[in-house]
């Protein structure tokens, strides 16, 4: 076979190799689905008529070879393209349409016991709680039923301090805890050294699922077609999204995508009110999530009068992993102070923080004169950072790094097809969006709460309601297509 022959078929060769590429990537394309139909049939269009010049024109030597170096270059992007799209598909098919709620439960004996395996402890007597957590409870005790192939005694107790001392003075010789309880109590005066006291004979993850929403007709402000409204959870804790936690921002986002108006709507985490749970029972509002994110959500709708369809959590631990994947992020501080933990040093005006500074940044509450209020906008400083760098050119460089960080750290119910539809509305008119913030205040005090009964001495925020009315009327124009710039 002639020289010129050979370099033909390479030429043709290389224009079978763009065509496969294109239609791999017009099919991910397709299965990523956010592109309004005419820019995905025009995407279609350019490049059909690209493989097909390229094949048409290998028959002439010079426009061939110009047309196999073009095609080279196109392949590479589509096949590069391809990658970026199928990690983005994955990442949504993990994020959206979340109906998981995972409650890590644990099992304890005082630190000195003999016992080192739940079979050393089968005759013992376990406390448990009454109600509170009952279902991750009930299912705790069927599989220690089944490992240690006998039923095992219980005593019941109304709050897990109750249910701590009943351990310490030899009511109970086992304990069944939710994980997401431990903060709490170490946080409670004398019960600091809570970890130091009792060892761990099992721990278990229970999964459940979480009930898709359904409309109350009784919530005094209407919802029409044209709006969503959103619950954004922020919690601070290792290990999945999933996983029940106190929630320490709590952001409840009315989104009208007609008038392009976004309104978020802050409340603090100490919000002293009903839980949907507590049958009038106030307590704080952080403490809503340690019974699941619906508790949360549906607690919010109390306090604002208003049906919230579906949620957004971001773990905050997670979080600091897209940080460090971008190099790095810079935020605005009002303040300056010294974080308690890892003493890093915060200047007024812009700080280029890495991701344990950042993180950082974000727990501190104690070092502020505004406290948790100041958290939640420090905690919103940084997500805006991080926005911020993955619009910039970094999040091409580590991408697949970044999306994998996202998929740990965020979760929401949110359909896909929804998020798919929005994608492409804004896509197709690419009009800017009107974001606004309000926030509820109210007054700090000292009470118990349905949580921690026994305690009268905890801190509180009393609601100021004239602030929830201006919330609720700002919803409500935001609702009825009105254009608000506060």
């Amino acid at each position: 076979m002639k020289e010129k022959d050979i370099f033909k078929l390479v030429r043709y060769g290389f224009a079978v190799v763009q065509s496969v590429i294109t239609i791999l990537f017009l099919y991910f394309l397709a299965k990523l689905d956010v592109l309004p139909q005419k820019y995905f049939f025009l995407a279609v269009g350019v490049l059909v008529v690209l493989c097909v010049l390229n094949v048409i024109l290998q028959f002439k030597k010079i426009p061939g070879i110009i047309m196999m170096v073009i095609g080279i270059i196109i392949s590479i992007g589509l096949g590069i393209a391809c990658i970026y799209i199928a990690k983005t598909t994955d990442v949504m098919n993990k994020t959206a349409g979340a109906d998981e709620q995972i409650d890590k439960m644990l099992v304890y004996v005082l630190a000195d016991d003999e016992a080192k395996s739940l079979g050393d402890a089968a005759d013992y007597t376990y406390g448990i709680l009454s109600s509170k957590g009952r279902e991750a409870t009930d299912k705790t005790i069927e599989e220690i039923n089944k490992t240690i192939n006998k039923e095992i005694a219980i005593k019941e107790y109304d709050d897990f301090f109750s249910m701590i001392d009943g351990l310490y003075n030899g009511d109970v010789k086992a304990i069944i805890l939710n994980e997401a309880y431990i903060d709490v109590i170490i946080e409670t005066e004398g019960y600091e050294d809570f970890k130091d006291k009792v060892k761990e004979l099992l721990m278990t993850e229970v999964k459940s699922k979480v009930e898709w929403y359904e409309q109350d007709d009784d919530s005094s402000i209407k919802l029409n077609s044209d709006v969503f409204t959103l619950y954004i959870s922020g919690i601070d804790t290792y290990g999945s999204v999933a996983k029940t936690s106190r929630s320490d921002v709590n952001i409840i986002a009315v989104v009208n995508t007609k008038t392009k108006q976004i309104l978020l709507v802050s409340t603090p985490r100490d919000y002293y009110v009903p839980l949907s749970i507590s049958n009038g029972v106030k307590d704080k509002l952080t403490h809503a999530g340690l019974y699941g994110i619906n508790c949360s959500k549906d607690t919010l709708s109390m306090i604002y009068d208003l049906d919230i369809q579906y949620y957004f959590r971001l773990n905050f631990d997670g979080f600091i992993k897209i940080i460090d994947k971008l190099g790095g992020v810079t935020v605005h501080s009002d303040y300056a102070f010294t974080t308690r933990s890892g003493h890093y040093n915060i200047q007024v005006g812009d700080n280029k923080l890495n991701d344990k500074e950042a993180l950082a940044f974000a727990r501190e509450r104690y070092a502020l004169a505004d406290g948790d209020r100041q958290r939640g906008r420090d905690q919103m400083e940084v997500i805006k950072a991080v926005i911020n760098e993955m619009a910039s050119s970094k999040l091409l460089y580590n991408y697949t790094d970044i999306m994998d960080a996202i998929s740990d750290c965020f979760q929401t119910s949110m359909p896909k097809d929804m998020i798919q539809s929005l994608v492409k509305m804004q896509i197709n008119d690419m009009k800017k969006w009107n974001i606004v913030s309000c926030s509820a205040d109210g007054t700090g005090t000292r009470s118990s709460t349905y949580s921690i009964p026994q305690r009268d001495n905890l801190w509180v925020m009393i609601p100021d309601e004239s602030t929830i009315e201006h919330a609720k009327e700002l919803i409500q124009q935001v609702i009825d297509g009105k254009i608000i710039s506060e």
